[in-house]
């Protein structure tokens, strides 16, 4: 009797711990589900606050060249955006659980290519900042920033990463690219 209740005990343990690690698995999913919303949210928002701020300045500007660049700087970090978007859109339908996931994405982004498109765009949008950057300080940050966007940096950024990993990445990259380029405009604004 006593072997037939440890075996019970064992049996129901076992249950137990599957429905304890579904319910460690919802709770997960859930949080990062609000991470990712809270991400989205603050991209959107600060894509806005880019948007209005090109508009004001583009009405105050009297200068056709300085038009020109500002336009070029939002259309820049405004398709740059984009494509990042449509990257951490894709990620997220994968199962951040799969370790084959993690090979895939470190072969489509460093031997596919992407992580190149990715810094190369972002660089660019950097080079647009800084040509309309006001001080010398905010020129000097803005280049110490895409010299980070090296290849020690590339193969730390998307070698042996989780999806959920490159998605935090990728947000972290747009997010900063927008803000940056929302200051180096601003100075312009609150002349």
């Amino acid at each position: 009797m006593r072997k037939q209740s440890v075996i019970i005990f064992f049996i129901l343990l076992i249950l137990f711990g599957c429905d304890f690690n579904k319910q460690v698995k919802k709770t997960i999913d859930k949080e990062v589900k609000a991470a990712k919303a809270e991400m989205n949210k603050d991209i959107d928002i600060a894509k806005l606050n880019f948007k209005k701020l090109h508009e004001k300045a583009l009405k105050q500007s009297t200068d056709s060249i300085f038009s020109s660049k500002i336009t070029s700087l939002y259309v820049n970090i405004f398709m740059t955006s984009k494509y990042i978007d449509s990257l951490r859109t894709e990620i997220s339908l994968l199962d951040d659980m799969d370790l084959n996931n993690i090979e895939l994405l470190e072969r489509k982004f460093l031997d596919g290519g992407i992580a190149d498109s990715i810094f190369n765009k972002v660089k660019h949008s950097y080079s647009l900042s800084i040509d309309i950057a006001l001080a010398d300080t905010t020129k000097a940050r803005l280049k110490k920033i895409t010299e980070t966007y090296s290849e020690e940096t590339k193969k730390q950024f998307f070698e042996m990463n989780s999806p959920l990993g490159l998605i935090m990445i990728l947000y972290g990259i747009e997010s900063e690219l927008i803000k940056n380029g929302t200051r180096s405009l601003n100075a312009h604004v609150n002349l």
